[in-house]
């Protein structure tokens, strides 16, 4: 009987131990990082009544028969379950995703705790709130780095310090300087100017007609001469292939007619074919075709013959003219249509224009067809040297190409732009010296006879080059010497007129003595990245001397490398290159600070550097949940945790920090009621068996009686 009181004895007093347990987790309910806790039980030692037996024969064995005394406490498990994080926004508010512990030292041991509610005392030191102890990790160095063997100790937070200035030792250039930057100077021309084909060397990629009409005979073309009865000749078009040499295929065809046909150039530019064969002998259906669709028409037009050319006839065909070169007299030279300009001898020329704006003075000159009056104009290099007179033109256009200012635009120049046998006014680059207002006019001498409205309508100028200044583009950006002091330093880039080259000069705004390195040039290749960067005076760095007694500055300039576009570039894009960075800086002093998920702890200081000052580590344990309860919510290594492992959030550990939040309590209000109420209900029975067997000795004792 006494061994049943002792058992329900048992289960109220251990009830009770699970009561203060679901209690103390429920207190605990709005705690920190709490970790609540949890209660098992086991059955107490049994007494032996009767010894199990082994089957005896053929019967069966007994078993032992016990009775059991009562229940203990098995263990109190903490439940290290990871708690939901409550957003606080303070930045020193810090709760831990995964397994990890903070770590704290008191000075005399390392505590642990999962609450990341963190201040700072006097000396900026991260602690606990309930116990001052010291947030554990690493310091930086002054430089923002973690030298091998840096030791985990106290993290402090030096709000106010000074970050020492740095002296500037790079700078990085980016974005594009426009490909299409050299400086131009005006291009005018005036109409086309032509002359009799009459010597047979021109070419035929350059004969018009009578009206001014290009044949439009390109190299690669074939001519085919052919006539009633004979075998056509075809004439390949090359670029030396002349007048002469259609001549000759012209009689190659006619000759299988008769040996006595001729066939000539004449003095005023025609082809003239002699039929005087004896005996008589007809050319019928004479004729020049070109394989070009486009210039067919023309080729055919330009050479046509009668159907039929009589023995003793003469046939020609029309005028054939050429560009006009600089040696041809005036009086021979035809406008653009083929027609004559109109020029007699004392009709008074007047060149006029400005340039940059500038009205230039009015230069008259006299036409002399002779060419024995003084200074008069006689052929067309005459009229050019006038032009270029007037307007006080240097002999070439000043670009690397070393054109001729004023000339005649031949027929072998390949330029589609310019027509061949105008003349052609090359200004000087830079708007400065542009072109305009230009015009020669040719004033009538002799009312009675015929004006040169002709030579004066030829002469009206066409620009198909605009002037405009040289490209440049500057930036600037602040550096620092050693003291921390800053001085603008300013690059500028202007084109040097060669394609894909740049000029480059750095200026200072103060009193800095600028010591080499300060000018030099920047190529490119044609992928648009640069090919070199060269310094004037042979050096490596850009030197100036502050002047107000600190060290020497030599910066490095980056502009990046062939085949990478991380620098400057030259595209055809406008201009946009910066000094981007440098990394050089003031001094200052820390202003705020930030924590990643990592540990870092960054400051940001008054003069716009960022840089870590810390780096909170985080303790890990075998067995977590065999650490010891201290209270303040702090937890100390026992013999069955195993040593804490000191690892970096989110590297050595998988456990990673979230600032500006805490973890909450894991303790679960549903569980716990739930766990509270079978608690009073065990307690209830076992109070049930001490009053029942209360009762019962009660009876024993009234037996007695």
């Amino acid at each position: 009987m006494v061994r049943s009181l002792y058992s329900g004895i048992s289960g109220l007093r251990n009830h009770q131990v699970s009561l203060d347990v679901t209690g103390n987790n429920i207190a605990n309910v709005n705690t920190v990082g709490f970790k609540a806790g949890r209660v098992t039980f086991e059955e107490s030692m049994s007494q032996l009544l009767k010894g199990s037996s082994r089957p005896p024969g053929d019967a069966g064995g007994t078993n032992p028969i016990q009775v059991g005394l009562g229940m203990s406490i098995g263990s109190i498990d903490t439940i290290m379950a990871q708690g939901n994080l409550q957003s606080t926004g303070q930045i020193t508010d810090l709760a831990i995703e995964g397994r990890a512990f903070f770590a704290f030292s008191s000075g005399e041991g390392t505590f642990y705790s999962r609450n990341g509610a963190l201040q700072m005392d006097s000396t900026g030191r991260l602690v606990s709130p309930t116990n001052g102890y010291s947030l554990q990790g690493r310091m930086a160095a002054v430089d923002g780095t973690y030298p091998i063997g840096t030791r985990i100790g106290d993290i402090r937070i030096p709000y106010g310090e000074k970050a020492p200035a740095k002296e500037t030792g790079v700078v990085s250039y980016s974005s594009n300087l426009d490909s299409d930057s050299e400086g131009l100077g005006s291009i005018l021309h005036t109409n086309r100017f032509l002359a009799s084909a009459n010597a047979g060397t021109e070419t035929l990629t350059s004969m018009f007609d009578e009206n001014g009409n290009d044949l439009g005979i390109k190299v690669g073309d074939t001519l085919t001469i052919e006539a009633t009865g004979t075998t056509s000749v075809s004439l390949v078009v090359e670029d030396t292939t002349t007048l002469e040499d259609l001549r000759a295929a012209i009689e190659g065809v006619v000759d299988q007619i008769s040996p006595w046909i001729d066939v000539n150039i004449t003095a005023d530019g025609r082809i003239e074919v002699i039929n005087s064969s004896a005996p008589a002998a007809d050319i019928q259906g004479l004729q020049i075709g070109s394989s070009r669709p486009g210039s067919n028409s023309y080729v055919a037009n330009a050479f046509s013959f009668p159907p039929t050319i009589d023995p003793g006839d003469t046939a020609t065909t029309m005028l054939l003219y050429r560009p006009a070169m600089a040696t041809d007299a005036l009086a021979d030279v035809r406008d653009a249509s083929g027609r004559a300009l109109g020029l007699e001898d004392g009709d008074e020329l007047s060149v006029n224009g400005a340039v940059g704006g500038n009205t230039i003075p009015t230069l008259d000159v006299v036409y002399d067809s002779t060419g024995t009056i003084p200074d008069s104009v006689a052929d067309l290099q005459d009229l050019i040297d006038a032009i270029q007179e007037a307007f006080g033109l240097p002999a070439t256009d000043g670009t690397v190409y070393d054109l001729p200012s004023v000339s005649m635009n031949g027929a072998d120049t390949n330029n589609d732009r310019l027509p061949d046998g105008s003349i052609v006014i090359r200004g000087q680059p830079e708007m400065a010296f542009a072109l305009s207002n230009f015009s020669v006019i040719a004033k009538n001498n002799d009312l009675d006879a015929t004006a040169p409205t002709r030579f004066n309508a030829n002469m009206a100028s066409t620009e198909i080059q605009a002037a405009r200044d040289t490209g440049m583009h500057s930036t600037s950006i602040v550096v620092y010497d050693e003291s921390g002091d800053a001085h603008t330093m300013i690059t500028t880039f202007i084109h040097s007129g060669i394609p894909g080259e740049w000029l480059w000069e750095i200026t200072t705004e103060g009193g800095e003595q600028i010591l080499g390195g300060n000018t030099g040039r920047i190529t490119f290749g044609q992928d648009g990245s640069p090919s070199a960067w060269t310094f004037d005076d042979n050096s490596t760095m850009f030197q100036f001397d502050p002047m107000n007694g600190s060290n020497e500055v030599a910066i490095q300039l980056d502009v990046g490398s062939p085949g990478s576009f991380r620098g400057i570039t030259q595209f055809r894009s406008p201009s946009t290159t910066a000094a981007r960075e440098q990394d050089g800086y003031p001094m200052g002093k820390l202003q705020e600070i930030a924590i990643d998920e990592y540990g870092d702890v960054t400051g940001s200081y008054t003069h716009g550097i960022s840089k870590s000052i810390a780096r909170i580590f985080v303790a890990e344990f075998n067995n977590p949940a065999g650490l010891t309860k201290l209270g303040d919510s702090m937890f100390a290594v026992s013999n069955n945790s195993g040593e804490a492992v000191m690892h970096q959030p989110g590297v050595g550990s998988s456990s990673t920090l979230k600032a500006g939040a805490l973890e909450m309590s894991n303790v679960e209000l549903a569980t716990e009621f739930t766990n509270m109420i079978t608690t009073q209900r065990g307690y209830q029975a076992n109070a049930r068996v001490v009053t029942a067997v209360d009762e019962i000795s009660q009876e024993t004792m009234n037996m007695k009686r």
